[in-house]
């Protein structure tokens, strides 16, 4: 097998890994949007890549690791005649984030499943389930020509399903090549602080307002039960997004809190999804609509569930007097309040009643001891990809290889 990173060796998100078997069987990994640089939005425009998505095909498959958007966000410019395999929580999650946000869907995916393999004429792709910020994401294991090549995809194993990770290097025992993410080796923390710990944090801003508002990705469902758990510890009422509870009741998972089956969990419907066309109502914000707002601040003790597009909701509570006793907790990675959406936000929130906003957060990539977990494969190749301090890892992982875009590394 060769090994080929079109894009990644020296950034974060964006990247794309091409293997070729010496029968020539062509598969890539990961087709999503390069994150934002320089105060830019994320850059979404098709990349134009010669037989993934114009001219005619000339790979055999495309495999995604995960939901979040720097990693799937672009599929939808794939040749049609090019298999794309996601696993099938991830494509629920990414075909929902298309219909709110108006985005193209791809919807001749193929559903992977964790440890199924699936033959690609002479290659074999296994998935596993390892601990990320986005529920449900893979990495890969490649078998062709009598080698293993593992693709980790975004990973830690500082979550409540943080075991996962070391569950995965167990079954996968060895590898001649690694490719891994380092988005962590650019950063001065060498340990990252457990989700379980963050909640012991939090659980203090919790006691001290009476309302607290989450802004947090949805697809962090590790974060999302940890301060459902908080609310009821604390006496609060618990309400969603119209996304977060959408993606949940998709999901079917009976761990997440649901507002389809929980009388503590409601949904906040903000004015402009009552306003869209039927079809999306129907399908999107009615079912929801008798757990929605109307009962569930009446204490004026709650913790809500935001989106930076919410301006307005605060607002309006802020005006029928339901805000007077509030925090804002900013659960993301700091990058995203750069964006002027998310600076103007956090900004204006504190017209309406927010006290005090609070960072709490833990990232969703692996920390320096975790990544050196990766030795007990013993591959004799290791190759650093979405990260912008490759060269770290060579103290980190033994057999680390430093390369450039497109080259060409034999297995």
């Amino acid at each position: 097998m060769k090994v080929r990173v079109l894009k990644g060796s020296h950034q974060i998100g964006g990247c794309i890994t091409e293997i070729i078997s010496d029968k020539g069987t062509r598969i890539l990994i990961d087709f999503g949007e390069d994150l934002p640089d320089d105060n830019k939005e994320l850059r979404k425009e098709n990349p134009n890549i010669d037989g993934l998505t114009m001219g005619k095909k000339k790979y055999d498959a495309v495999f995604i690791t995960h939901s979040h958007g720097d990693h799937i966000g672009l599929i939808h410019y794939i040749l049609d005649d090019i298999p794309v395999y996601v696993e099938e929580m991830s494509k629920i999650i990414y075909t929902l984030q298309s219909v709110f946000t108006y985005k193209d869907i791809r919807f001749q995916t193929i559903d992977m499943h964790f440890e199924e393999p699936i033959v690609i004429k002479d290659m074999v792709v296994t998935p596993y389930m390892v601990d990320h910020s986005s529920y449900h994401s893979s990495m890969l294991l490649i078998e062709a020509d009598g080698k293993r090549v593992l693709h980790t995809g975004d990973f830690r194993n500082h979550g409540y399903s943080g075991d996962t990770f070391e569950n995965a290097l167990q079954k996968i025992n060895h590898v001649d090549m690694i490719i891994t993410e380092g988005t962590c080796l650019s950063r001065k923390k060498k340990k990252n602080e457990t989700e379980k710990h963050l909640m012991k944090r939090a659980k203090k801003a919790f006691q001290k307002y009476d309302q607290v508002f989450i802004l947090q990705s949805s697809t962090n469902i590790d974060r999302l039960k940890g301060f459902y758990e908080l609310s009821k510890e604390t006496g609060k009422t618990f309400i969603m997004d119209i996304f977060t509870s959408n993606l949940v009741a998709k999901l079917h998972d009976k761990e997440i809190p649901n507002p389809y089956d929980l009388d503590d969990v409601y949904t906040w419907i903000t004015g402009k999804y009552r306003r869209k066309k039927i079809e999306f109502q129907q399908e999107y914000v009615i079912p929801f609509k008798k757990r929605s707002k109307q009962k569930s601040y009446v204490n004026k003790k709650y913790c809500l569930l935001v989106k930076a597009s919410m301006l307005e909701t605060f607002k309006k509570l802020f005006q029928k007097n339901y805000i007077d006793n509030a925090c804002l907790i900013y659960s993301m990675w700091d990058g995203y309040k750069e964006k002027e959406e998310m600076k103007t936000f956090l900004e204006e929130v504190k017209k309406y009643g927010v006290k005090e906003i609070i960072d709490y957060h833990t990232s969703g990539h692996a920390d320096l001891k975790t990544i050196q977990l990766l030795n007990e494969l013993h591959a004799s190749k290791v190759i650093p990809i979405h990260t912008t301090n490759p060269k770290k890892l060579i103290n980190v992982l033994n057999n680390t290889i430093l390369i450039e875009d497109n080259d060409i590394i034999e297995v």
